[in-house]
Formats: C-alpha cells, structure tokens, sequence
C-alpha cells in the first residue's frame, strides 16, 4: 500500500464527531481518515486505499464516501475525468495558505484603520 502525504494529528477524533449520532463508527474513522489527508490540494486517495487500509471492501467504502458527503462532512470533485478530489467541509476543514495570508492581512489593515482613526479622534 503507497503511503500518501497526510497532515497526521494522531489518533483523534473530534468530539462532534465521535459523539455524532448521524455517523456510524465506520464513518467516523473513515472521515478522521480523510481529513488527516486533506492536504492542500485536498485528499486524494481511492477506495482501493481506504478498502485495504480499512480491511474493506472498495463498495463499502464508496458507499460510506457517498453517505458523508450526503451528510455533509466531505465535498468529493472530479478532476481530469478520473481524479477524485475529498475535501473535509466545515468546522474542521483546511484553510488554504494563501486564504489565511488574506485574513491576516486584512486583520492587519483593520488594525492600522482604528489606530488611525482614534489618533485623528
């Protein structure tokens, strides 16, 4: 099994997560999975990664797939025809680097708008 780049946290799983009564155990695990992969250009991995990570059959998988994006956990796109991309959606999704570079910088303007203004004041 190729290992894939992941941003690895540990065995965690958030506790909206793991005490959500609409994820079953094994869409738990397998959303904690996802998002430990959704790197910056998303995640990348297929079924067949999931199914032999998991010791799962590769309809299973794209079936708990399905189940959490239609719950609204994940956003699964195609790309190139062929390219699946999951991305982890809400609360604990990945905020790109240059997203986060404009939040900073626009905190930063706002800073420098109120000291301007409370000098003029």
């Amino acid at each position: 099994m190729p290992r894939l780049e992941r941003d690895f946290k540990g065995v965690w799983i958030p506790k909206e997560i793991w005490l959500s009564e609409q994820l079953s155990l094994m869409e738990k695990v397998l959303f904690v999975e996802i998002s430990s992969l959704d790197n910056e250009r998303g995640c990348f991995a297929s079924n067949k990664y999931f199914s032999e990570f998991f010791g799962i059959s590769e309809r299973q998988i794209r079936t708990y797939v399905g189940t959490l994006k239609e719950k609204g956990f994940v956003s699964v796109t195609i790309k190139n025809r062929n390219e699946r991309v999951i991305r982890v959606v809400g609360k604990y999704a990945r905020v790109r680097g240059e997203d986060l570079q404009k939040l900073k910088n626009t905190r930063h303007e706002l800073i420098h708008k109120m000291t301007m203004t409370s000098m003029r004041g």
